[in-house]
């Protein structure tokens, strides 16, 4: 019996539909996350079939970050040749509010 739910063609999901069906995707990839490392690691082969179904499911629980992050939100209030020194000013010195990430280090050295 499949803990997938029955849903008609063309009928839209509920949000909770959608929820329980990216938490079975996720338990999915979750058991597979140690087997695709291992054939990162060259420990192991898949086909390329293998490695596009894992892709595909691992884009539906966990969607490229990249595509996450490219919104950029500017609040300009008038444009940059009208704005004082200060302003200007103001605006650099929040750029060292940005935080650098710390190197992630792989166990299996």
């Amino acid at each position: 019996m499949s803990r997938t739910p029955k849903v008609q063609t063309g009928a839209k999901l509920t949000p909770l539909q959608v929820a329980n069906m990216r938490a079975g995707l996720y338990r999915r990839v979750d058991k597979q996350i140690d087997e695709a490392h291992a054939v990162v690691m060259g420990k192991q082969e898949w086909t390329p079939t293998q490695a596009r179904v894992f892709t595909a499911m691992l884009n539906k629980v966990m969607p490229d970050l990249t595509a996450q992050f490219v919104q950029h939100e500017h609040n300009v209030q008038e444009a940059p040749e009208k704005m004082s020194r200060e302003q200007l000013e103001a605006i650099a010195a929040g750029m060292n509010d940005i935080i650098d990430a710390e190197p992630v280090e792989d166990d299996d050295k």
